[in-house]
């Protein structure tokens, strides 16, 4: 057992209140806060919710690929009823492409759940029919010998947009592989008739518009009831729930880590002297503390009452220990204003350890908890490790 008492600074210098005050804007700008900008992009999403949206599209969209894959050679048979039967063969054979197409995107997001498929299958899955639509559209000789099923095609797959929970980055995507189509076809029919092709394309952008509207309303649903479950309501930490799954992520992954386990020391006393409110903003600035000293890829939970819990990927033990002192003396570092007179500055006991690959999470989280409760008895204010 390795105890490291921090009477000196670590670090070559103490991070400013202005640093803190950056990383609070920076942390109002995460998926916990910004609803602007979580729906405008995904790059602020957690990991976490990136994996628990995938999965939801993924279900919906195993379930429309397999819905058309088997509708689209079945409605060939009204082809046979209306068109020639030289362009209904052509027709059929576009269609059976499509299908088949569809029958290998169901098949591949049946069978993986990675992120990076679903985007690009899910990019596919309207860009095959767009391109469907191009295609049998080219096959006449005229607009007004077109089915209206045909000519209806772009709505009804701008209208299938709204069933995913996109970003609004990802739908106008989606709406662009549409659109290029569909352009294409109203330049290959224009005749000169300019109010004809402005209801065509004020008619494509409200049914956009509309798919839109309900995806984003969608995905900000999601967003709540993932919070709700998930982030702890005070220090917009993950819970305990979620870095658990995080870590299974990273067993399978095969990914080592360290962990780094936090108790502020004698917080009961400042719920007693200052009250509850006054703790509770305690434990905002450390969460907000902890999470300025660690990178983007690491893990941070609120473990439990005033406990927290650092996961660090692909990190030895000696570097959570210096990780762990720098956020013990950040933590110093920051007075904590309890009322208009007085101010207070923290510390925390530290216990570090890595996690060995085989064994079981319990057992980890065991040992850390004991090597914690050992920097407590070595006098609090210190990080203790399991390094001999």
């Amino acid at each position: 057992m390795k105890p490291t008492a921090l009477s000196e600074p670590y670090s070559d210098k103490k991070e400013p209140l202005s640093k803190f005050k950056s990383l609070q804007l920076k942390t109002y700008l995460r998926l916990e806060n910004n609803p602007l900008v979580e729906l405008i992009s995904s790059h602020s999403h957690s990991t976490d919710f990136t994996h628990k949206r995938s999965d939801y599209i993924r279900r919906r969209l195993w379930i429309m690929c397999l819905f058309f894959a088997f509708s689209v050679p079945l409605f060939g048979f009204f082809d046979f009823l209306t068109l020639p039967q030289a362009h209904a063969q052509t027709l059929l054979v576009a269609r059976i492409s499509l299908s088949v197409a569809l029958f290998i995107m169901a098949y591949r997001v049946k069978r993986s759940s990675s992120v990076s498929l679903i985007k690009h299958v899910i990019a596919l899955s309207f860009l095959c029919p767009s391109l469907f639509y191009l295609y049998i559209m080219l096959t006449f000789n005229s607009l007004d010998s077109v089915p209206l099923i045909f000519t209806m095609m772009p709505y009804l797959t701008l209208a299938m947009i709204g069933l995913f929970p996109l970003t609004i980055r990802g739908g106008v995507i989606l709406i662009s592989l549409i659109f290029i189509p569909f352009m294409l076809v109203q330049a290959h029919f224009f005749n000169g008739d300019y109010w004809h092709l402005f209801n065509g394309v004020w008619l494509f952008g409200l049914f956009a518009g509309i798919s839109l509207w309900l995806q984003i309303a969608q995905l900000s649903m999601l967003m709540n009831l993932y919070r709700e479950s998930t982030v702890d309501p005070l220090t917009k930490l993950i819970n305990r729930r979620v870095m658990l799954r995080r870590i299974e992520q990273l067993k399978q992954q095969n990914i080592g880590f360290s962990v780094v386990m936090f108790d502020l020391d004698r917080f009961k006393r400042i719920n007693d002297t200052y009250g509850h409110l006054a703790g509770d903003n305690v434990l905002k600035v450390a969460s907000h503390i902890i999470k300025s000293k660690l990178t983007r890829n690491d893990i941070v939970a609120r473990y439990g009452g005033e406990e927290f819990v650092a996961i660090l990927p692909n990190t030895q033990t000696i570097q959570a220990i210096r990780c762990a002192e720098q956020i013990a003396l950040a933590l110093k570092a920051e007075p904590i204003k309890m009322s208009d007179e007085n101010s207070i500055t923290i510390t925390s006991s530290i216990g570090v350890t890595q996690y060995q690959r085989g064994e079981a999470i319990e057992m980890m989280f065991k040992r850390v908890d004991v090597l914690l409760y050992d920097a407590k008895e070595l006098g609090r204010d210190r990080v203790v490790s399991d390094i001999k």
